[in-house]
């Protein structure tokens, strides 16, 4: 099926003036922000790409996300993704802050484990939430607790909360669109299609699978031994589980991307993006977190806008355009965008016999 979220490309194809504005002056604000209300993880999967930052519990404040949301959105930020490098519903008042984003005319999107995504929590948020995806890496109860290192049980709390979710959606006439998504590694390709069928009897929206790539930090490591071309069949035994109302989004491409030479010399997507980190620092990139050389500086200190616009930022653009992108993170959050703007930046000829 055709993945019509767009999961395995990108969407900036949908905002031709943010596009013209930064081939214009060279610099825009992000159409996108994620924010790490949390710190703090309560699992510690095996895969994990923070695990260097030791899950330090630092919890964002209300009032500092209330304000850069205020901050972002004025400055024609048009979404937000709650994730980060914990598990963003530790922190209280996630909740709140996805209704006030929505309430300010922000899309809003989350990631989560799941585990704390309650039936009182989607009934107070679902509503506000364009999407949110949950991070499910195994089919059964045994399994969940060795890739996530959580506790007995809390494989079916998930399913349970997915369940309760998908019925407040229904039951609600709700817009925001409910998948889950799975991490291919050796430990559990062998579920991948017995958890898409638990999926579909619970009636989520789409079912999406994807590669893992080495985070440059992490001290995780996943056998590098493990060929995802010999997994691409998979996809069309999962594609015969797809309906119009059940999606199977098998990130093939990106499967296919993995150790190939980059076709982009420069990271052109930093401009379009921001990451705010759970100690209120903003970085240009996720891969970098906690690397001060990537980092615009403080929300506690300055507002968004001073350090969008500020000298530390410069500095920032200017390291990362020195930078040999071979050490960088393989299938990262930037790399279809900057395929796409490579393109736009330097397009081929012809290009006006379309």
């Amino acid at each position: 099926m055709a993945d019509d979220l767009r999961i395995d490309s990108h969407k900036l194809i949908y905002h031709p003036e943010r596009i013209a504005e930064w081939l214009q002056k060279g610099d825009v604000y992000p159409l996108t922000i994620e924010i790490s209300p949390s710190g703090a993880c309560n699992y510690r999967c095996v895969f994990c790409a923070f695990d260097y930052l030791n899950y330090v519990p630092e919890l964002l404040e209300r009032d500092l996300m209330i304000r850069l949301l205020d901050e972002s959105h004025e400055n024609g930020v048009k979404s937000v993704v709650v994730c980060g490098e914990g598990e963003p519903l530790i922190n209280k008042h996630t909740p709140d802050i996805i209704n006030y984003a929505r309430g300010i005319g922000m899309d809003v999107g989350m990631a989560s484990n799941g585990v704390l995504f309650t039936p009182e929590v989607a009934q107070y948020c679902l509503k506000s939430l364009t999407w949110i995806r949950i991070s499910l890496n195994a089919g059964s109860d045994e399994n969940h607790q060795k890739i996530h290192k959580s506790k007995r049980g809390d494989y079916a709390k998930i399913l349970n909360n997915l369940r309760y979710a998908v019925e407040v959606k229904k039951r609600n006439g709700l817009t925001a669109t409910i998948g889950v998504q799975l991490l291919l590694i050796p430990d559990n390709f062998h579920e991948a299609y017995s958890l898409a069928v638990q999926l579909k009897e619970i009636g989520v929206d789409y079912f999406t699978v994807k590669p893992y790539s080495q985070h440059p930090q992490s001290g995780s490591r996943i056998d590098e031994g493990f060929d995802y071309s010999a997994f691409l069949v998979m996809e069309e035994k999962l594609n015969q589980l797809s309906t119009a109302d059940y999606s199977i989004i098998f990130r093939s491409a990106s499967m296919k991307k993995l150790n190939q030479q980059r076709q982009y010399q420069h990271c052109w997507g930093l401009p379009f993006w921001a990451y705010i980190d759970a100690k209120a620092n903003v970085y240009a990139c996720i891969s970098y977190v906690g690397d001060d050389r990537f980092c615009y500086g403080n929300l506690k200190e300055n507002g968004f806008r001073e350090l969008w616009q500020g000298e530390k930022r410069r500095m920032v653009i200017e390291h990362v355009a020195r930078m040999d992108l071979d050490g960088c993170r393989e299938l990262c959050r930037l790399d279809e965008i900057n395929r796409y703007l490579q393109q736009i930046k330097y397009p081929s000829g012809h290009v006006n016999f379309i």
